[in-house]
């Protein structure tokens, strides 16, 4: 008999807000998973509150802010998961297009 794993499996999703990271929390979540997920900025409302809509996440999400710019703060994240998907993209800065 094949025994189900999602049930007590923790997994790290990084880019978690993002288009495929938000798919994959969902379906992670579907699974039965418990998923850590990482986001650039833990302020951004609508990307916390899209994350928190999805289906279990009230019982298996836990959100983390994570900068990709900063490996060091992706440690709490994937402590003690089985899994990660490193989904995450830096995000572009054009140096030419800011304004001082």
């Amino acid at each position: 008999m094949k025994e189900d794993i999602s049930n007590y499996t923790k997994v790290c999703v990084t880019g978690g807000s993002g288009y495929i990271g938000s798919w994959l929390v969902k379906k992670l979540l579907l699974k039965g998973y418990t998923v850590h997920a990482t986001l650039r900025n833990l302020d951004e409302k609508s990307e916390v509150d899209l994350l928190r809509s999805l289906p279990n996440a009230d019982t298996r999400l836990v959100l983390f802010q994570a900068d990709m710019y900063n490996p060091t703060e992706f440690e709490p994240a994937i402590r003690g998961c089985q899994f990660v998907f490193h989904v995450a993209t830096p995000k572009q800065h054009n140096s030419q297009s800011s304004q001082v």
